[in-house]
C-alpha cells in the first residue's frame, strides 16, 4: 500500500473470463499466479457483487461471502494489497438488478450494515471504496449526478464501517473524470484542459461537493480514460497528460490521497503493438507517480478481456496462457522507481518521456519509430515502444 509519498500500481480483479475457475487451463492459471507473485504489493481490486462474484446478501441477513473470501485469498496469496470496492448492491435493495442500478434511499442502512459485516468479516482487507463510478445516481430530472444521494449513502457506510472497524480507510466517490474534445456546458476558464481536451466541470463540481459534504475519507477515487469518448484527438503521450491536470485540481481541492481507480489508455482499434501499449502504460503511471496520485490502477489483468487495455497475462482458457505480458516484465523495475516521487524530464522529443527520481530514471519511446532520449546531456537512442530503466548508482 502507499505511504507517505510512495505510488503503488494496481488493477481491478474483474472476472469476466475463467482466470481461474470452471473453463480455465490449469497450468496457465498456475504461470497467472507466478505472474502476480513476480510484482508484490500490487493494490488488486474486488467488488462484492457481479464482476464475476454473486449477490453476497441474497436475503436480508442471508449472507453468502464465500466467493469474496475466495478472491481475496487468491490476491493475499499472491503478495498483493486486498482493496474492496463495496459496489453493488444486493438486488433485494433496489429498484432493478444489475450494476447499474443503486440501492433505494430506504436500503441506505441495509447497504451500510453489509459493508460493516463486510469490513468486520475481513480484517485483513484495510481498504475500502464505496460504490463504483456513481453508477446508479444520474438523474435526468437535473441532467447530472444526484451527489448529494450519493454523498447520504456514502456517510452511512462510512460511520458503519468505522463503528466496527476505526482502522479501516474508506474513500469514495469514484466519479469518471471523461475528457471531452471540446468545451462543454459549464466549462470554466479555470476547468483543467489540453491536447488531450477538456475535463467536465459539473463532474468536478459533482467531486467538490463529496469533498465538502462527506463525513469523513482516507482518500479519494476518482477515474477514467485519458481520451474522448469519441477516440483520440492528440498523441497517446500527449494523452497522459489528462491525468496530470487532474491530479493537479484535485491537490488544489484536497489534501486526501489520490486514487486513480482504473485508467484505460487504448482506444478500440488503437493498432498499438504490446511495447508501445506497455510503453504508454508505463508514461501514464509516471504521469500518475510524478503529478502526486498514491495509486494507480487498470481494469482487470488478464488480457484478452472486454476491454482492449494491456493485461499482465495472456488468457488461462487456453493451453499456453498465463504468460507474463511486456507489461509484466516492465513492471518491478518501474515501479522501483515510481514508488518514490519523480519528476519529468522537460525537454524531450515528440512521443519521448523522461522521469527521474531518487532511486533511478525510466525514459519511455512511445511512438513506433526510434527515438532519442536527453538523459542528463546525453542522448540515448530507445528503440520503438521501449521502456529504459536505469537504476541509480549504488
Amino acid at each position: 500500500m502507499p505511504t507517505s509519498a510512495q505510488f503503488s500500481f494496481g488493477f481491478d480483479f474483474s472476472q469476466t473470463g475463467p482466470y481461474y475457475g470452471p473453463g480455465s487451463n490449469a497450468k496457465a492459471v498456475a504461470s497467472a499466479l507466478r505472474v502476480l507473485s513476480g510484482v508484490p504489493g500490487m493494490l488488486e481490486d474486488t467488488s462484492i457483487m457481479d464482476w464475476g462474484l454473486p449477490d453476497p446478501e441474497p436475503s436480508p441477513g442471508t449472507f453468502n461471502l464465500a466467493p469474496l473470501a475466495a478472491r481475496i485469498s487468491l490476491i493475499t496469496s499472491a503478495g498483493g494489497t486486498p482493496v474492496i470496492t463495496l459496489c453493488t448492491a444486493p438486488n433485494w435493495m433496489k429498484d432493478g438488478t444489475g450494476p447499474d442500478v443503486a440501492p433505494t434511499p430506504a436500503h441506505y442502512q441495509d447497504f451500510a450494515a453489509l459493508a460493516a459485516k463486510i469490513a468486520q468479516t475481513f480484517p485483513q482487507v484495510k481498504y475500502f471504496v464505496v460504490w463504483n463510478e456513481l453508477k446508479g445516481f444520474w438523474n435526468p430530472a437535473i441532467g447530472g449526478w444526484d451527489i448529494s444521494q450519493y454523498t447520504d449513502m456514502y456517510n452511512d457506510v462510512y460511520a458503519a464501517i468505522k463503528r466496527v472497524r476505526p482502522d479501516a480507510l474508506v474513500g469514495g466517490p469514484y466519479a469518471v473524470t471523461l475528457p471531452s474534445a471540446t468545451p462543454q456546458p459549464g466549462t470554466l476558464a479555470s476547468t483543467p484542459h489540453g491536447a488531450w481536451g477538456y475535463l467536465s466541470q459539473p463532474v468536478l463540481d459533482t467531486i467538490a461537493y463529496w469533498l465538502a459534504h462527506n463525513a469523513g475519507a482516507q482518500f479519494v477515487a476518482v477515474d477514467g480514460p485519458d481520451f474522448p469518448s469519441s477516440g483520440p484527438i492528440t498523441d497517446p503521450l500527449a494523452a497522459t497528460d489528462k491525468y496530470a491536470a487532474a491530479d493537479q485540481w484535485l491537490r488544489q481541492h484536497t489534501s486526501l490521497p489520490i486514487w486513480w481507480m482504473e485508467s484505460r489508455i487504448q482506444p478500440d482499434d488503437s493498432g498499438w503493438t504490446a511495447s508501445q501499449a506497455a510503453a504508454i502504460r508505463v508514461a501514464a503511471l509516471v504521469q500518475f507517480a510524478s503529478s502526486g496520485a498514491r495509486a494507480g490502477l487498470e481494469w482487470q489483468p488478464q488480457q484478452d478481456g472486454e476491454l482492449p487495455d494491456e493485461g499482465l497475462w495472456t488468457a488461462t482458457q487456453y493451453t499456453g496462457g498465463g504468460q507474463p505480458t511486456v507489461l509484466a516484465r516492465l513492471l518491478p523495475a518501474v515501479l522501483a522507481v515510481l514508488r518514490d516521487r519523480v519528476a519529468v524530464v522537460p525537454g524531450q522529443r515528440s512521443g519521448i518521456l523522461v522521469a527521474r527520481g531518487r532511486a533511478g530514471t525510466i525514459a519511455v519511446n512511445t511512438t513506433t519509430g526510434t527515438g532519442t532520449a536527453l538523459i542528463d546531456g546525453t542522448s540515448v537512442t530507445l528503440g520503438p515502444g521501449q521502456v529504459r530503466v536505469i537504476p541509480a548508482p549504488g
